[in-house]
């Protein structure tokens, strides 16, 4: 064997051995042991009644760890420790759901998106006080147009029975201002079912005019009483909160350091802080606040459970996404796991996985 064959098997010998030194120590600098960031976000990763962790997410990561034979250790972090620990390295990977967000895509690398979800509005489902929000609504611009349109119709009918009448039913229908106040009176009469009969329709035309009108009004007043008791109606499932541009006049709360919070930030909506979603939600149900904003898979979750899904709702608002990925502070992490992670997602039990947690994709 020629010196130049020898030291290229030499140094191909070394490459081989320094590739894979670096591969097996990518995850932790000084262990094997992978360190994974987790925290409380069910259904994704929760404690269940005998102690174990269960979840989507924990479920995700058992097959994905089985295809890396690597061993791991849990490490359960608040999230604004977890994302100081993630850009800092101080963790090899976090299988929280986070939603991927501009500003932390600049600060670490995200896996593959396993699920995706939207930003959610959670909030009381009967209203404080009735009597108030009734007479917001009876005051409201609707309720004025309503009103104003009706009216309007009913002059128009007035003057037009008034013009037929004014000569030949001069008694019942004055001349002038007077007698188009008359043709008023009688149009509203007629609309409403009253029918007093101090004014009726003589000639030829008027009383023709006259059957057109009667079942018109029918048409006409059953329209605008759904119309005007919609406009009055209490709304017992969102109160007065029923998007974005609601929650800049009420006291609204999230949780610190996730994607809710930046998302109020952006929009420079003023909010609560708070540590855990229980206790915004017990805030919530003490009318402390008015509105929780969080991610709808968990806040689903949460509020289906006993001392919450009597009291509060919550809906989805529709212009945001969310997509939940893992992270890590290395690019390396993410690119062993991606293959992995998307290996779960298109199996057979994938469908079975989401069931499992109520989470089926639509």
């Amino acid at each position: 064997m020629s010196t130049k064959t020898l030291s290229k098997r030499i140094a191909l010998l070394l490459l081989t051995i320094l590739f894979n030194t670096n591969v097996q120590n990518v995850f932790s600098a000084n262990s094997d042991t992978l360190t994974i960031g987790i925290k409380q976000s069910p259904p994704f990763i929760y404690t269940s009644e005998n102690g174990e962790l269960t979840g989507l997410c924990i479920d995700i990561w058992k097959k994905v760890s089985d295809s890396l034979d690597q061993p791991y250790r849990f490490k359960e972090m608040e999230l604004p420790d977890l994302l100081s620990a993630i850009e800092g390295n101080a963790l090899d990977l976090s299988i929280v759901p986070l939603t991927v967000t501009p500003e932390r895509v600049r600060k670490m690398y995200f896996s593959q998106p396993f699920f995706i979800t939207a930003l959610a509005i959670a909030t009381n489902k009967t209203e404080d006080d009735k009597i108030l929000t009734f007479i917001s609504n009876f005051f409201s611009i609707d309720f004025f147009k309503v009103i104003g349109l009706l009216f309007l119709i009913i002059m128009i009918f007035g003057f037009l029975v008034w013009f037929f009448e004014r000569r030949y039913n001069q008694h019942q229908f004055r001349k002038g201002v007077r007698g188009i106040f008359d043709g008023i009176w009688w149009a509203s009469v007629t609309m409403t079912t009253v029918g007093y009969g101090d004014k009726s329709p003589v000639s030829f035309w008027g009383r023709i005019f006259s059957v057109i009108w009667m079942f018109t009004a029918v048409i006409i007043i059953s329209s605008f009483t759904a119309t005007i008791s919609s406009a009055l109606t209490v709304n017992k499932m969102k109160g007065n909160i029923e998007g974005l541009s609601d929650l800049y006049h009420v006291k609204v709360g999230s949780l610190e350091g996730s994607s809710s919070a930046i998302y109020l930030n952006d929009n420079r909506v003023n909010y609560k802080s708070f540590s855990a979603i229980e206790s915004g939600l017990d805030a919530l149900k003490n009318n402390q606040i008015k509105a929780f904003v969080y991610d709808k898979a968990i806040l689903d979750f949460y509020l289906a459970q006993p001392q919450f899904e009597d009291n509060l709702i919550s809906f989805p608002i529709n212009s945001n996404k969310e997509y939940f990925s893992f992270a890590s502070g290395e690019k390396e992490i993410i690119h062993k796991i991606n293959p992995f992670l998307v290996d779960v997602i298109e199996s057979n039990e994938w469908g079975s996985m989401l069931k499992k947690y109520g989470l089926q994709e639509d």
